[in-house]
């Protein structure tokens, strides 16, 4: 089975995100909080319900050629609908024969061919038993998981190459499946843009979304910007809800994709300008499927929206959410399969369950700035570094004493001699609010908490417990170790905020969730692309801030979030740039280009300076620029060979492809990667270790030529002892800087 784009693409985050072409997601709580809880993977009272048959995305009569869409007025696309609308019908007459209580909430027939299911008491077992259906499954829940981050992806060759930073992206459609989009935020200034003239009428919105209750017809939440305001909750019309952005998170991860130029954010009172999206001059469509304050959406909804933007002629699709992974038969993840098969990029979050392998969720990158207050130690005057504040006030403006707390996390206590002083502790078992309910149970009156994880310092989030109202703040590990060794007796702390551009960057995000994927082992995440500290817009509503949406941005309100969520839309903008500049590249092109040449410079997360593996970072941190001149693509981007049987040599067959009117020659050879935890310094869920040239375990052709407008395949064989991991990369290095690199993992057992 197709895997989507580690955008479904998969994606990680570095200072770094991970990423998926697939499903991907993050904990409902905020990521940046230790030790949070999440809520529950399914709903038991719902379902899935996948019916024998193709969608009209995999149909071999309704499946688009290469390089287009499906064309849903054609002749063929309509008789197959009615054939699919036939046998849900048959499905309805033996529900009410067979499960009488059971109630039809919802039907699908482009990404998937299914219909959900609320089940009324009745046995998922006795749904399944069905003779027309060919699986069932209860509905999983998903949750919703700038200015510096384009150079560490390198877009700026490729913007010159599209005509400009405002217009990369331009005729490009984003569908954002999310919590919604607030069209009047200055991120989203509509003014050079005008609606399409293809796919109308534009915009477009269902009856919930309309002033007269008529889909596309007086369409509310849109702009020339906005264009596709639409709702996916099947309590929606009951509670009076509608796609409206009321949480932030949506907002967010639009503004990275294709939020405009020209924008100064405010952070802190600390303006920023040199703002943007990755793909400024595209288009968004909002499709909420968290509208009001609801939390979890259902596999139903995800599909529902799914389906209505591949028919609105969306060309990307970001999901930054994600859920417990289901394996092999997660139908929302075949659904997105399938809707690369409907010509669209899918790019999905790997999750923020990390560190550890196996934490990949069902559908984050490197640290580079933040805004901090300025710490100084000793209070006299010495050193300066910043310190990132969050939920908790900063610290005071003035000087005080230190105390190093000799319980290093303060999770159990604080030193009674730290009362009065500010007390520095370690980050690590037990949330940000405990450590400072046991300062305050000392008398102290302020917390710095040093950070466990290379890179720069996060926000700190409260845990909502309460008794927790004192200054904290955290700066980074190495600052921390700095800290600690001067050992000062004071420092001081001012007012007035700056942002610290710092060197932090390909670090691995401690959260980012790691692959290999559950039942098959395959090589996930793709690719990795920016997640932790990440600015960008935040709704409107409800903040008091006038938001004039031609503004200069100073009006609106901005914010710094971390979380694979955010790694996902850079690498759903990169598309929207790579389908501009190459409007016949399929979605599998552009996924290669974003995969195979990657640059494999990231590292791990405890300490920033070793390598980590394929499981960890796929194919490392993308780089739009290098991906925007690809000339030869892989055909799957990755050798997953998964559980093979030792003593029984296997091989994973890659297909090159090269569109150009020459011959592409590349030499052949491997890089080993072999985990090392470093004398402990690193511990093994952080899948650190060191690369080698070569590895006796791979078999591969010592060099290959992929002929002129054609195409050929690359063989690669594994053989290793009982018990062994396999892993590490291939790299075909070809004439001047066209090379490219693909990922291998393998467990070998009986």
């Amino acid at each position: 089975m197709k895997k989507i784009l580690a955008t479904t693409l998969i994606f990680s985050a570095i200072g770094l995100g991970v990423i998926a072409f697939g499903v991907g997601g993050s904990p409902r709580s905020n990521p940046n909080a230790d030790a949070v809880a999440r809520g529950p993977d399914v709903d038991n009272t719902s379902a899935i319900v996948q019916l024998q048959g193709d969608p009209i995305s995999t149909n071999p009569s309704t499946k688009p050629p290469h390089g287009r869409k499906i064309d849903f007025n054609s002749q063929a696309v309509r008789s197959y609908r009615a054939q699919l609308n036939q046998k849900r019908n048959e499905f309805k007459r033996w529900l009410r024969t067979n499960a009488p209580s059971a109630r039809v909430t919802g039907e699908h027939d482009v990404a998937l061919n299914a219909v959900a299911v609320q089940l009324n008491g009745t046995p998922l077992a006795r749904i399944a038993a069905a003779p027309m259906v060919q699986s069932a499954e209860y509905n999983a829940l998903y949750h919703p998981n700038l200015s510096e981050s384009y150079k560490i992806i390198n877009a700026s060759d490729a913007w010159t190459a599209a005509g400009g930073r405002a217009t990369a992206g331009a005729g490009i459609k984003i569908g954002d499946i999310d919590t919604g989009i607030d069209h009047l935020h200055p991120f989203f200034d509509p003014t050079g843009f005008t609606y399409p003239t293809d796919g109308g009428p534009w915009p477009k919105c269902d009856a919930a979304d309309s002033n007269s209750h008529h889909a596309d017809q007086d369409c509310n939440y849109v702009s020339p910007k906005v264009i596709v305001a639409k709702v996916f909750y099947n309590k929606a019309g009951q509670q009076g809800l509608d796609a409206q952005a009321i949480q932030d998170h949506g907002t967010h991860t639009a503004g990275i994709a294709a939020g405009v130029t020209g924008k100064t954010a405010v952070a802190n009172e600390v303006e920023i300008d040199d703002m943007s999206g990755i793909a400024p001059g595209a288009w968004l469509g909002n499709y909420n499927v968290f509208p009001g304050g609801v939390l979890n959406a259902r596999s139903e909804d995800i599909l529902n929206a799914v389906d209505a933007a591949i028919e609105d002629g969306m060309d990307v699709l970001n999901l930054s959410l994600g859920g417990g992974y289901h394996g092999n038969n997660d139908l929302l993840a075949i659904g997105l399969d399938n809707a690369v098969d409907a010509g669209v990029v899918v790019a999905v979050a790997a999750g923020n369950s990390g560190p550890g392998q196996g934490t990949l969720e069902s559908p984050g990158r490197a640290r580079k700035h933040f805004v901090g207050q300025p710490f100084t130690y000793p209070a006299g005057g010495g050193t300066t570094i910043g310190a990132a504040v969050g939920d908790f006030p900063p610290l005071p403006t003035s000087s005080f004493d230190l105390w190093f707390n000799s319980q290093l996390n303060a999770c159990t206590s604080v030193d009674p001699e730290a009362s009065g002083k500010v007390v520095v502790v370690d980050r690590g078992a037990c949330t940000f609010s405990t450590k400072v309910r046991s300062a305050i149970a000392a008398g102290a009156i302020g917390v710095v908490v040093i950070n466990n994880v290379a890179g720069d310092p996060t926000a700190m989030a409260k845990d909502g417990g309460g008794g927790d109202d004192l200054p904290a703040v955290m700066i980074g590990k190495n600052e921390g170790a700095a800290l600690r060794a001067a050992n000062p007796p004071d420092a001081s702390a001012v007012a007035t905020f700056q942002e610290f551009i710092t060197a932090n960057q390909d670090i691995l995000a401690g959260f980012s969730s790691q692959g290999p994927t559950a039942v098959d082992f395959a090589v996930k995440p793709d690719v990795t692309s920016v997640g932790v500290n990440v600015l960008s817009s935040i709704t409107c509503v409800g903040t008091g801030f006038p938001c004039t949406t031609t503004g200069d941005g100073t009006d609106a309100p901005w914010a710094f979030f971390s979380g694979t969520s955010m790694s996902t839309p850079h690498i759903a903008g990169s598309a929207a740039v790579l389908l501009q500049l190459h409007n016949d590249w399929s979605p599998a092109q552009v996924k290669s280009a974003l995969v195979n040449r990657a640059d494999l410079v990231v590292k791990d997360s405890i300490t920033g300076l070793h390598d980590v593996g394929p499981t960890a970072q796929g194919t490392g941190r993308e780089n739009l620029s290098v991906a925007a001149g690809a000339t030869t693509w892989m055909d799957p981007v990755s050798a997953s060979f998964g559980k093979v049987t030792v003593g029984h040599p296997t091989s994973v067959t890659i297909t090159l492809s090269n569109p150009t009117g020459t011959d592409e020659t590349f030499t052949v050879s491997t890089t080993k990667f072999t985990p090392d935890t470093f004398g402990g310094t690193v511990p093994s869920i952080y899948n650190a270790g060191t690369l080698s040239s070569g590895d006796d375990r791979i078999t591969v052709p010592g060099s290959v030529t992929v002929p002129a407008s054609g195409s050929t395949t690359l063989s690669v064989a594994v053989s290793a002892p009982m018990g062994t991991t396999v892993q590490g990369w291939v790299n075909l290095d070809g004439d001047g800087s066209n090379d490219l690199h693909f990922a291998y993992f393998a467990i070998v057992g009986r």
